[in-house]
């Protein structure tokens, strides 16, 4: 079975030898390939759409693994059992309500036993990995996946595990230097935050260095300057719609000049010939 380009990455994350949980499965086909191929024992599927989920019940038939792939009705993480599973894979969803899914899941007891997370938020993925981050999960790794005339981003997260000695010394350095503190290695984020965006400490670069991911741009992706370009021609979009008002919002102009301006900063930094 041949999986989409976003599937393909998606699949690749998973910890070979562990269970896994797919949510939102649709079809099922992270899971069936993941189980034909060997690299999982077995995966549980959860779809809270009849007609999805009968699609999946059918495609893991199809493929004769029913004997490994539970495919189960219900929402977020609900249908999980505590600890069944070492990775979770949510999909195709918005940050918020990825974000909820794993609240309430947290709350049930269901991130038990849970190494990984693999995520794809189709929209507010900035906030997502910054709420994440803050609840001790730590980014591993970060790509992104151009499919049609899209590119979607793919987060991979572990538990961070640092104790709490560590964890303190680090919080202090991020602290001195007035940036957010993502983990591991820290020093190195905190270098690529300083070579990004100099001594720029606001919260238009926080929030943009989250927005676009650290280890993207860490990485310098190959796909992260299309995504600038576009975010930069949406912003001089609104920044024209707002100049042709009779009575421009002075303060909205400020934060989109801002914005703008970090922007550019990320775009030059990208760029192959750095002045």
């Amino acid at each position: 079975m041949e999986l989409s380009p976003r599937l393909q990455r998606l699949a690749a994350a998973a910890p070979p030898g562990l269970p896994i949980a797919d949510i939102g499965t649709d079809h099922a086909y992270i899971p069936v390939h993941l189980v034909k191929t060997g690299r999982i024992p077995s995966a549980v599927g959860v779809e809270v759409h009849p007609g999805p989920l009968e699609a999946a019940r059918q495609h893991v038939a199809a493929y004769g693994v029913k004997d490994k792939i539970d495919i189960r009705a219900g929402d977020g993480l609900a249908p999980l059992q505590p600890g069944e599973v070492g990775a979770i894979v949510i999909a195709g969803m918005g940050g918020g309500t990825i974000q909820t899914i794993l609240t309430e899941g947290d709350a049930a007891g269901k991130l038990a036993g849970v190494s990984r997370l693999i995520l794809q938020p189709l929209e507010g993925a900035g906030e997502l990995r910054r709420w994440l981050h803050h609840r001790g999960w730590r980014i591993v790794e970060e790509d992104l996946v151009a499919e049609g005339a899209r590119i979607y981003e793919v987060i991979i997260l572990e538990p961070s595990g640092a104790d709490g000695s560590i964890r303190e010394h680090a919080e202090h350095v991020a602290t001195e230097h007035k940036l957010a503190m993502i983990g591991d290695p820290l020093m190195e984020m905190v270098k690529i935050r300083e070579d990004v965006f100099g001594s720029e400490t606001g919260e238009t670069s926080e929030e943009l260095f989250w927005d676009l991911g650290p280890l993207l741009l860490a990485q310098r992706h190959w796909l992260l300057s299309p995504v600038v370009e576009k975010r930069i021609e949406r912003e001089r979009r609104a920044l024209a719609g707002i100049g042709q008002a009779r009575q421009p919002d002075e303060a909205k102009m400020v934060k989109i000049k801002s914005r703008l301006a970090a922007l550019e900063r990320v775009r030059a930094w990208l760029s192959p010939v750095r002045a």
